[in-house]
């Protein structure tokens, strides 16, 4: 395992945004970054397990260009996830707004524009060509679009790396399990495969943990259900389920937190539906307010009241084209 970091932090703010660019040219010479230089910032985290490469990037307001690659063999496709924020995917003929949870496939040798209008942070995995073989052509069809996240093994995937990265990376103290790794390549496939009977193709542990995920979407909103009620409802002991969830790097309690608070953050960001912060959180499965507001910060990184006022912005908000700074 290996995480690298950079940071604007330490550069001066003159020549941030200077830095930023130089480093994305490094790697694709026809990308082009518009943005405010005299206000920017901005922080990437590469991680290395093995093959799996996930890049965080997290940066001030920014458009993002890039031109259709000349190397039609040895692209590598990308899994873009909004892992905070908002953005605005112009790719492949098509046209997305995409919101915390949301994923969608990159395929380089097409252009593409990507926009936010307040900071966002993304997680990008790097999907080598050569490993999905026949399913590259899934790849491509996907390109530009988001991935169906109303169940089945894409809404896993998204919940599953967010909650890893936070857990594992951010925290930057626990080691990556092998087989947390296994378990993204597994739901990456099932979900191009559209999650067809035995696609996830794993053990009784993996189909655990399926069902696991499964039933605490389902009972998400219930204020009632807790972590605890899992095993007893799945048929298994409190101990062989903690084990499950612990061969991936997580337990059941973080992933219900975690869905809950992304649950809470979607009523945040639509104006059409503003009421109370207390009442998000009671009816979002919170029984204790400060808890929540904790919880809340710590996962997107500012108060849930200034979520809702900075990452308000609708799909109508995009109208005017390119975003403003």
């Amino acid at each position: 395992m290996r995480i690298d970091r950079l940071s604007t932090d330490d550069v001066p703010a003159a020549s941030r945004f200077d830095f930023w660019r130089g480093i994305f040219a490094e790697r694709d010479q026809s990308m082009a970054l518009e943005g405010d230089p005299g206000a920017f910032h901005g922080n990437l985290t590469r991680f290395t397990a093995g093959e799996l490469k996930i890049t965080s990037v997290k940066s001030s307001p920014l458009v993002t260009r890039s031109g259709a690659s000349a190397d039609h063999g040895e692209t590598n496709f990308s899994l873009q996830l909004v892992h905070s924020g908002q953005c605005l995917l112009r790719h492949a003929g098509a046209e997305t707004v995409a919101e915390t949870g949301d994923m969608f496939i990159i395929d380089p040798r097409r252009s593409y524009e990507l926009a936010f209008r307040n900071p966002v942070q993304g997680l990008v995995l790097t999907l080598p060509r050569m490993r999905f073989g026949g399913h590259a052509e899934a790849l491509e069809a996907l390109a530009g679009r988001r991935m169906n996240l109303n169940g089945g093994s894409a809404a896993v995937l998204s919940g599953f790396v967010r909650s890893a990265w936070d857990q594992l990376v951010e925290r930057d103290g626990e080691e990556w399990p092998e087989s947390a790794s296994a378990v993204i390549w597994e739901l990456l496939t099932a979900a191009l495969q559209g999650d067809r009977a035995g696609a996830f193709g794993g053990s009784r542990a993996d189909d655990l943990r399926r069902r696991a995920i499964a039933l605490i979407d389902s009972r998400l909103l219930d204020p009632e259900f807790r972590s605890s009620s899992i095993a007893g409802e799945l048929g298994v002991s409190a101990r062989y389920l903690q084990q499950v969830f612990a061969e991936v790097g997580t337990t059941p309690s973080r992933i219900l937190l975690a869905r809950r608070l992304d649950a809470a953050a979607a009523r945040l960001r639509h104006p059409d539906k503003r009421c109370r912060i207390t009442d998000v959180a009671l009816e979002g499965g919170f029984s204790d307010l400060s808890y929540f507001s904790r919880a809340f910060r710590r996962r997107f990184g500012v108060a849930a009241h200034s979520y809702r006022s900075s990452l308000g912005a609708t799909t109508a908000g995009w109208d005017s084209g390119a975003p403003s700074a």
